[in-house]
This record gives C-alpha cells, structure tokens and sequence, in this order.
C-alpha cells in the first residue's frame, strides 16, 4: 500500500499561511450560519419547511452567473455577488422587504444600515486582501450603478418568484401571494429577468384560478 509522505502535506500547507488559513475557517464557520436561517418572506406566509438563506445565495448566485455570461457581463463578478450579498444576515437575520416600508420590520435606512455594519463584521474575519474584493463587490452591488450588479439585484428578487411555484400552493389567500409580485417588480428592470417574471407570474395565476387548485 502507498503511503503519502508526511511533507506532502507539509507543503500543501506552505501555499496558505496557516494564520490565513484560521481566517478562512472562521469566517466559513460564519457564513455556513446562513444554512441555518429560514427565509422570512415564507416564515410570515407560514410555508412549511421553507427555504434557507443559504438556499437562496445559491439560487441567484447560479442564475446570475448563467445570464450574465449569456448577456456578455463579467460572470464571475456576478457569481461572487450573488453569493456573498446576504453574508450579513448572519447577524441581521433576513429583514424582509414588504410592498410598503411601513409594514417591515425596520425602514430602509435602518435596514441598509444594519446590513453594511454586519457585512462588515463578518468579512473582517479574513484577510486584507480578501476583505477589500468582497467589501469592494459588496458596493458596487448596494450602489446598483453597473450592469452587473442591476443583474444580481434584479435576480435576488426574481428568484423569489421561481420559489413561489412550489410554495404557493401552501398559500391560501391570493393576495399574498401576488404580495411577492408586486414587491419584486419594483427591482426587475432588464429584459431577460420581466420575461421570465411575467412566465412565472401568468403560470401561478392560471393555477390558482383553477376550481380544483388544492391548497395547504
């Protein structure tokens, strides 16, 4: 049988420092909290076993980089975005975004206060380098002034809408349903994103406009 010698190992280590390397492991052990932290838009609508941040991250950060590469945008910035653009919930939770500010949990100059004072804690557990891109990409994303980060913006909201295929039948009163659709629309501004918007919004109407539509 072979046996890997013990500098192997050593060396693998030698490509991280391992004072990087605890950076990395802390700031993971945070951001995996996000698998943990259901979704509050369906935890108000009491949808069983609802969604995850973490779900969600990967959801938008999987649509985002497909079309951004389709629509000829920088997919990697794209991904990484997506990925990393609730990291803060770790510490705020998910402070749902309603069709009026009076009906959240907080405004939203409270709310975008919250998110940059707990992105900021969490992204400090790595290092300079590391801190600064994603801080950096954190930015452009809460600026909303580069195609890329319109995208993500734009799918964040969207992927609600997709979720609410499955979900909506666990949803009795119409209206709060179509709560999601009129929250998301505000945000969904490129082409690709209302096409597939108005698809999926047509689909569940036509759904629940059927006598037989069973409901939880």
């Amino acid at each position: 049988m072979w046996r890997i010698p013990l500098i192997q190992a050593d060396f693998i280590m030698a490509k991280i420092s391992r004072t990087d390397l605890d950076r990395i492991t802390r700031f993971m052990l945070e951001a995996d909290k996000l698998k943990a932290i259901d979704r509050t838009g369906w935890v108000i609508r009491k949808v069983k076993k609802p969604e995850h941040v973490g779900d969600h991250s990967f959801s938008t950060a999987l649509s985002s980089y497909i079309i951004a590469r389709k629509l000829g945008l920088d997919a990697n910035r794209c991904l990484i975005m997506a990925l990393t653009h609730d990291l803060n919930e770790v510490n705020t939770g998910d402070i749902a975004t309603r069709p009026t500010e009076r009906q959240q949990k907080v405004d939203n100059k409270t709310k975008l206060k919250l998110e940059n004072k707990n992105m900021i804690k969490i992204l400090s557990n790595l290092d300079k380098s590391s801190y600064d891109h994603l801080r950096h990409l954190w930015l452009e994303l809460q600026e909303g002034k580069t195609d890329e980060a319109q995208l993500v913006n734009g799918l964040d909201r969207l992927d609600y809408i997709l979720q609410l295929v499955p979900y909506h039948r666990q949803i009795k009163n119409d209206s709060q349903v179509y709560e999601f659709f009129i929250t998301a629309k505000r945000h969904i501004t490129n082409p690709e994103l209302k096409y597939i918007y108005e698809k999926i919004r047509k689909q569940i109407r036509k759904e629940r406009s059927k006598p037989t539509s069973k409901r939880a």
